[in-house]
Parts: C-alpha cells; sequence; structure tokens
C-alpha cells in the first residue's frame, strides 16, 4: 500500500507541475473582482429635475379689455379663446419655476406701476416675499373663474368638478393657509374668500359664481396693487431654513 500512496502522491505532483507551467486564454472568462459601476441612464440622472416651463403664446396685455379688439363689440365674457389663454397661465404657475415664467410675463404686460392695470398686475412679479403667496391664492381664484367659463360653454375636457377642485384649493388657502393670517372679519381678504366661494353654480346659477370670483379676483387685485405698487422681474420668497438672505 506504501507504493500506491507514493505513486498517487507523485502524480498530484506532476498534474500541478503541467497547470502551472500551461498557458490558459482567460480572455473570455468573467474577472471577478472590483468593476467600474455603469453609468446611470439618463431618465434616472433627470429625475427630481423640474421639466422645463414654456408658456404658449399669449397677449396678457389685452386679458382684461372689456370690448373685442377689432369689432368693437363687447366681449364675449366666456370666450372659451380667451379662458384657455388663462387655463394655461393657471397650469403653468403651479410651480416655481412656472409662476417665475409667468408673473414675469404679466410684468411685461402690466408695465412697472402695478395699480395702473391692477388685474394683470396682480400677476405680475412682486419684490417682497410677503405679497407672493396672496399672488398665488389670486390665481387660484382666477384658474376657477377660467374652469367655470369653459363649463359654462362646454369646451372639450371641462367639468364641473374641475371647478370644484379649484375651489376647494382656494378654500384651503382661506381657512389654514396665508390667506388665513392676511386679515380678520369685514377684512377684504375675508371678503374675497367669501366670494370665491359661492356656489351658485351647483343650483343652477353659474353666472352669479362667474361674477363673484370676478370680484373676489379684483378685491385681491386692489390688496396687492396697495401692498407692492411696483412690478418686479421676478418673484420673491422668504428664505427656507439654512438659507442666508442677501
Amino acid at each position: 500500500m506504501g507504493k500506491f500512496g507514493v505513486l498517487f502522491v507523485a502524480l498530484l505532483l506532476l498534474g500541478t507541475a503541467r497547470c502551472y507551467g500551461a498557458s490558459i486564454d482567460i480572455a473570455g472568462l468573467p474577472v471577478v473582482g472590483a468593476q467600474p459601476a455603469p453609468a446611470a441612464p439618463a431618465y434616472v440622472t433627470s429625475m427630481g429635475t423640474p421639466a422645463a416651463v414654456t408658456l404658449p403664446e399669449m397677449d396678457l396685455s389685452r386679458w382684461f379689455s372689456t370690448e373685442a379688439p377689432e369689432s368693437g363689440a363687447p366681449a364675449d365674457t366666456y370666450d372659451p379663446a380667451f379662458w384657455v389663454e388663462v387655463e394655461a397661465f393657471f397650469a403653468a404657475s403651479r410651480t416655481p419655476a412656472g409662476w417665475a415664467e409667468a408673473c414675469k410675463k404679466a410684468s411685461d404686460a402690466a408695465g412697472a406701476d402695478r395699480a395702473t392695470k391692477s388685474e394683470i398686475g396682480a400677476l405680475a412679479c412682486s419684490a417682497n416675499p410677503a405679497v407672493t403667496p396672496v399672488q398665488r391664492f389670486a390665481v387660484q381664484v382666477l384658474g376657477a373663474r377660467a374652469a367655470l367659463a369653459l363649463w359654462i360653454r362646454g369646451t372639450p375636457g371641462s367639468s364641473q368638478g374641475a371647478v370644484s377642485g379649484r375651489q376647494g384649493e382656494a378654500r384651503l388657502m382661506c381657512s389654514v393657509d396665508v390667506i388665513a393670517r392676511e386679515g380678520g372679519a369685514g377684512s377684504a381678504y375675508e371678503q374675497a374668500c367669501t366670494k370665491a366661494l359661492d356656489t351658485s353654480y351647483l343650483t343652477g346659477d353659474p353666472a352669479a359664481t362667474f361674477a363673484a370670483l370676478g370680484e373676489a379676483f379684483s378685491l385681491i387685485a386692489a390688496e396687492i396693487a396697495v401692498r407692492d405698487p411696483k412690478t418686479a422681474s421676478e418673484p420673491a420668497y422668504y428664505a427656507t431654513a439654512g438659507e442666508s438672505t442677501p
């Protein structure tokens, strides 16, 4: 048995020696070890980056005109072409980047003196960070009016629910957001909130709600003109925690 053991060990040593001297091609074999991470796909790297905001072409200087631009006849109160523009403005303004673009367009249309065109001026950028949230409420009221006008005219995609939804957001602003802190009983803000939440359209009188929303917007616009008479090229916000103020 000792001879077989010696022979077995000799064979093992011979096999090891042959493997040591062999030239093995490992080019096609996977390499185990640290490898550079693959580049992240473009859709991953773009996550969290807001999409660029581009407003459609619109002439805001004509928005609150009481007459049709060509015929001289009274403007159509519920003109879908006009309210579709307002709808686009409202949709774009719902993000900080969108509001910056929207209010700049309104600033260009209103000019430097906000009070001379108070309604379009209400949408123009403010350098006062306390005014910017109030402007967002004004836009919310205007958006509710746009939704109502388009529903009255039966524009495709419009609905009574859209009006109610926008009034619901306005109600939240009035009850717990900045509007709740702007003024007490009898203030212009309380009056604007009451008018903005009119529900006559639910009982068959949409024209009454349309008028009430217009009055609410005008009240807020007048307050904005008093608080910040001059327009700006971009909106101002309060600095958040960790940010330094200039």
